[in-house]
This record gives C-alpha cells, structure tokens and sequence, in this order.
C-alpha cells in the first residue's frame, strides 16, 4: 500500500511539473502570438500609411494628413511634424498649439540637438505649469532623415503615464521615413511641376504658361483688370552678328534681370519668342501710369552698358501694350493689338512705348 502511495505522490508530482511547465509553455507561446499580432498590426499600419502617402503625394496638405493619422492609430492626445528651415524647426502639422516647439526644446533639447529618438515617461506633468501640456504624462520624438540627412522631430504626446515605451520608436521611425521619402517625392515633383512652366535659359515663365494664366483670369473675373506689355530689343539680330550669341544671350540674361527688379510682385514675366519677351502687369491703375511704368523702365534699358569680355554696349528695345478689357475681351485679340502698337514703335524710330488708345507722349 505504501508503495502505490509513494507511486501516487510522484506521479502526482509529476503531473503538477509537467502542467507548470505547459502552462508556461502556452504562456510563452501566447506572449509571442500577441507581439507577432501586434506587429503585424504595426506592418499593416506602415504599408497602409505608405499606400496613403502614395496616393496622396502631390497633395499639399499630405504633413497634416500623416499627422492625422499618427494621431489615430495611436490614440494620442497631442501629434506635431516639424521640419527643418533655416536651421530651425518650424511645426508643420500639429493638432495642439502651432508655436509650441519652445517648451519641446527646453524638454528635450540635448535628445534633438544629438538629432536622437527619446521616450520620456514621468507622474508628474513633463511641462509642468504650461497650462495646454499640463496633463501630458508620456512623450515620444523621432527624427525624420532620410539618407542620414536630418529633415525634422515627430513628437507624439499622451497624458497616461508609461504609454510610450522603445517599442515604439521603430513604429514611428517607418513612419518618419515615409515622411522624408514623401518630402523628397513632393520637392522633386513641385520641380519638375515649376520647370514646365519656365523657360529653361532665362528661368522665367514661358509663354503658353502666362497665357493660359491671363486666360483663366478673364475667366474668373471679368471685371479685373491688366496690360500685356510686348518687348522686343531694337537690331537683336545685328547684335548677335557682330558680337555673337554669347553677347546676345548676355543680353537677354541682363535684362530680364533688370525687368524683374522693376517690376511688382503681382506682375509676371515670360519669354514669348526668340528675344520678344512679354510682362503681364496686374491691376491697371490709369493707362498713363502703365505707360509711365514702362518708359522708365525702357530707359533704365537704353542707359544700361552689357558687358562680356571685351565687348561693352547698350542697347534698346521697343514696346507694345494692350489693355484688358479695353483694348480686347479675350487673349488672342490683347496679344494681337499690344503686338501692333510693338510693329508702330518699330517702324516709328524704335526704342519706345505705344499704347493701344489716345497717343501718349514720350
């Protein structure tokens, strides 16, 4: 009897050994399941933001939305993107206060100087008295790089304690890199967007780009008024025969340098043709104002020496200006007429300013 006892207890014994360890064999195994679901959570997550950017590339408020969505996948109280300009960080998506970046820096500033990833977990309020941060309790920063070149912080906020933890920083870490790769994509793409629309040699619009602007504008508002103002420099041709197109160029090149100094900011210069180049002058105070604009810059032009190498010359142009909506209700017709009163000037001694209606003097 006594050894069936004995036999019992260690079988029991047994059992009780086998179960602790199956237990914790299941609880281990359960550990791992709930981290692989959580990553896959995490994976899914990055592959859906990086699916949103994608298709939200060319849009201008793509920061925000990413921000939006750090926000709502991980519950957050505060969510803020800053990047980097002039060597500071300016908050480019926030959904607490925009300027808030000096009580950040004061936080954390050894964490952004190192342009490092930080958690920081604290009872006590992490910006103590402020009162906008005074229940935030848990803070996570993450810089955006892309190819080690630092571009700006994602800083996440929340006002439980121990939210954040290390775990987090590579979640956020893919997500800072879909925003530099988007950064990169979205530069790149208002560059190739821009280059269309200039002249590659001159950099200033070219024609089909400025028209299609005037057009639009007549478009939205009919009763807005503007001048198209048609250049073109005085014995262009004779200028390259003698000097060369390098002096040529030179001349172009200063003088639409000139033309942008005189012009406002409101005001657009393109490249119409050859060395014809056209200014779209907005807002039309009075005709004689437009045209006393353009004299003065017409002599600035005559009275400006082009130099290159051993060659020094002035030179002059002349002027054609139409008048929306007097002088033509769409384009071709503003175009037309500022192109006739340039053939007048031309063949009227060259090197001046004719406007379509009542003869101005010079």
């Amino acid at each position: 009897m006594e050894d069936y006892k004995s036999l019992y207890i260690k079988l029991s014994e047994e059992f009780q050994t086998y179960q602790n360890f199956a237990e914790n064999q299941m609880q281990v195994l359960n550990d791992k399941n709930m981290k692989l679901e959580k990553n896959l959570d995490a994976f899914f997550n990055i592959v859906e933001i990086s699916k949103y950017i994608n298709s939200y590339l060319r849009d201008e408020n793509i920061i925000t939305m990413i921000n939006d969505m750090i926000i709502g996948i991980l519950g957050a109280t505060y969510s803020s993107i800053y990047l980097k300009e002039e060597n500071k960080l300016i908050a480019k998506a926030t959904n607490g206060i925009s300027d808030n970046f000096n009580i950040l820096e004061e936080s954390f500033l050894s964490e952004i100087q190192n342009e490092n990833p930080f958690v920081i977990n604290s009872t006590t309020p992490i910006f103590g008295d402020v009162k906008t941060r005074s229940s935030i309790h848990s803070v996570i920063g993450v810089p955006i790089k892309l190819r080690e070149k630092f571009m700006g912080y994602i800083i996440v906020e929340h006002s439980l304690f121990n939210f954040f933890s290390s775990d987090h920083i590579k979640f956020i870490s893919s997500i800072a890199n879909q925003i530099g790769i988007a950064i990169e994509n979205s530069l790149l793409y208002k560059k190739i967007r821009e280059s269309a629309k200039r002249d590659p040699f001159l950099n200033i619009y070219h024609r089909k780009y400025l028209t299609n602007l005037m057009r639009k504008k007549i478009q939205d508002d009919k009763q807005h008024n503007f001048a198209i103002v048609m250049l073109d420099f005085d014995n262009f041709k004779k200028i390259n025969d003698t000097f060369g197109h390098l002096f040529g160029d030179e001349v172009l090149m200063q003088t639409v340098s000139l033309l942008e100094k005189n012009l406002e900011e409101e005001d657009m210069l393109a490249r119409y043709g050859g060395e014809e180049l056209i200014i779209y002058i907005d807002n039309v105070p009075s005709i004689e104002e437009v045209y006393n604009k353009i004299n003065n810059i017409r002599k600035k032009i005559s009275n400006n020496y082009i130099a290159l190498g051993n060659v020094c010359r002035k030179v002059t142009a002349s002027f054609g200006i139409s008048f929306y909506p007097y002088n033509g209700s769409d384009i071709e017709e503003l175009l037309y007429n500022a192109d006739e009163m340039l053939y007048v000037a031309k063949n009227s001694g060259k090197d001046k300013v004719v406007c379509c209606g009542p003869p101005l003097k010079a």
